[in-house]
């Protein structure tokens, strides 16, 4: 009996021994593979976690897949798109939709009510005036000879924004534009929207731990256990720079700012992010990160806080369930929610 007491707990040693060793053999296979697209009128980056090599490059195929597909969809640029068919039928028909354009359009126009339309997608017919597809996001100083239009040519657009003119019939899946000219652009709410499919898309090809950035719109997962990752926030004036960083789990962080498309005209900054009410870049911040669970609702409540100013915005954000902000007001001042103080960490330069 003692004999085998004493085989049995050599044994076990030994079982245990060779479970550390091939859990720390499995732990070292463990890689990070980052994949890189330009998609969406910006640099898409996907980074995936894992073992087999291969099973990782099939997901992020199938992910850029689906966010090509869904770009197709929403694009305003391309002339079949959803969106492009929506505006050119504007005043006239209503035009069917896919299922994923009316969720879109459906988020957006709730998310207008929400902020009392510093969110609104009919901000599109701006694009008539302000050109910011021709400038460079790289942060340059120089305008390169172009100039804001003139108030009289955007005033004249003013009547044509309004949330409320945009007719959806949830029957027929069709969305109309009540007056002629109206035109919605999505860019403010889309590639949220299309991240969470793409990690969707990771999760169902077997991927547990990954980022899907693209622009200032990420989403981040991890397996229950997993550190969480660190998103740095970017500093509005000072290139390569953050101001701190966020620990995030399983959660979308959007960030909005005037420092990727803008130029310089007479020493006056004027960047891609319009107030409605005004047709003119929105002047109160510098730069918005909202974190939430939602990432397509984070995508458009940066965008919303960023017009609202620090004040309302911060408001808006105190009120919302699983949001929490940071703000960065035109003078540099730093506003960071209740709940966002408990996961960020400020970085002193």
């Amino acid at each position: 009996m003692q004999y085998l007491k004493k085989n049995f707990l050599a044994i076990a040693v030994l079982i245990f021994v060779i479970t550390i060793i091939t859990i720390s053999i499995y732990k070292r296979q463990r890689t990070d593979i980052k994949y890189t697209r330009t998609l969406m009128g910006t640099v898409v980056e996907i980074t995936l976690s894992g073992r087999n090599e291969t099973s990782l490059n099939t997901a992020a195929e199938a992910a850029f897949d689906e966010i090509k597909r869904l770009e197709g969809l929403m694009s305003h640029y391309t002339n079949d798109s959803d969106v492009a068919r929506i505006n050119k039928a504007a005043g006239r028909d209503a035009v069917a939709v896919s299922m994923e354009t009316m969720e879109v359009i459906e988020a957006s126009l709730e998310i207008s009510e929400i902020t009392n339309g510093a969110f609104d997608i009919t901000m599109g017919i701006l694009g008539n005036v302000w050109h910011f597809t021709t400038v460079n996001n790289n942060r340059s100083e120089h305008n390169g000879g172009i100039s804001p239009p003139s108030m009289e040519k955007v005033k004249k657009l003013l009547p044509l924004i309004d949330y409320r003119k945009i007719i959806i019939d949830k029957k027929n899946n069709s969305v109309k534009l009540a007056k002629k000219g109206m035109r919605i652009n999505l860019g403010g709410i889309a590639k949220g929207y299309i991240t969470g499919r793409a990690a969707e898309v990771l999760r169902k090809n077997g991927i547990k731990k990954g980022i899907v950035h693209a622009g200032g719109d990420m989403l981040v997962f991890q397996e229950p256990g997993d550190n969480p990752w660190l998103i740095g926030v970017q500093d509005p004036r000072k290139k390569g720079k953050i101001v701190g960083t966020i620990e995030a789990v399983n959660a979308a962080v959007a960030t909005s700012g005037d420092y990727e498309r803008f130029f310089i005209n007479d020493g006056i900054r004027y960047h891609h992010i319009m107030d409605p009410s005004t047709g003119f870049p929105a002047n109160k911040t510098m730069g918005v990160t909202i974190i939430a669970k939602n990432p397509m609702f984070a995508d458009a409540v940066s965008t919303a806080v960023f017009v609202m100013g620090p004040d309302s915005g911060m408001e808006l954000i105190e009120k919302l369930p699983d949001v929490d902000g940071l703000i960065i007001d035109a003078d540099g001042n730093i506003k960071i929610s209740s709940g966002l103080k408990k996961i960020y960490t400020q970085r002193l330069n």
